[in-house]
């Protein structure tokens, strides 16, 4: 039943951190995909109304869960130079930093099989690397080269991290890095 009365949902303050927590707990189990907003504010004893309230979505909260532990868009931040622009090798070197990391990258392989899945959620993460990452390198490239990268990007990644093809995951975290920064320039 959708609460009908008028104004913020019951819940509290804490409300949503209590939802932050529960959905990361999920996340690091891997079963986040496939928990409805009911059963994640059930479990936490808050009306499945405040999932809307507080993240907009059900799918928003999903994109806020993984990018409040991944954050592509502060790599992003921390690769661009006082003027702005985007320094490519620091932003590589970055990248493959966090998905080699052995605490995250269990996790951004699972934001990865979130996004190219279609599943609830991988819309709103798409949204958000389309906001977060894309948008950024454009800014910075333009958007014919921004493509270019993002197709380097996404393809190295995919296949080396999610897929784990032989011909990349046998790499070594320097030759990642040269490989992709070949197909950068």
């Amino acid at each position: 039943m959708v609460n009908k009365r008028p104004g913020r949902p019951a819940g509290g303050a804490s409300a949503r951190s209590r939802l932050l927590d529960a959905a990361h707990r999920h996340f690091e189990a891997g079963d986040l995909a496939r928990i409805s907003a009911r059963a994640l504010a059930d479990e936490v004893g808050v009306s499945h109304t405040l999932v809307n309230y507080h993240f907009g979505s059900r799918d928003a909260l999903l994109a806020a869960v993984t990018t409040l532990r991944v954050a592509p868009h502060q790599v992003i931040a921390a690769t661009a130079g006082r003027d702005g622009h985007i320094d490519i090798e620091r932003l590589i070197r970055a990248l493959v930093s966090e998905w080699e990391h052995p605490d995250h990258g269990a996790q951004l392989v699972e934001v990865a099989r979130l996004a190219s899945s279609r599943e609830a959620g991988s819309a709103a993460m798409q949204e958000y690397l389309q906001r977060a990452v894309f948008e950024p390198l454009v800014e910075s490239f333009g958007q014919k080269r921004a493509r270019r990268m993002a197709t380097a990007i996404v393809g190295v990644v995919y296949g080396r991290y999610v897929l784990e093809l032989p011909v990349l995951a046998r790499l070594t975290r320097h030759e990642v890095v040269e490989h992709l920064l070949s197909m950068m320039r």
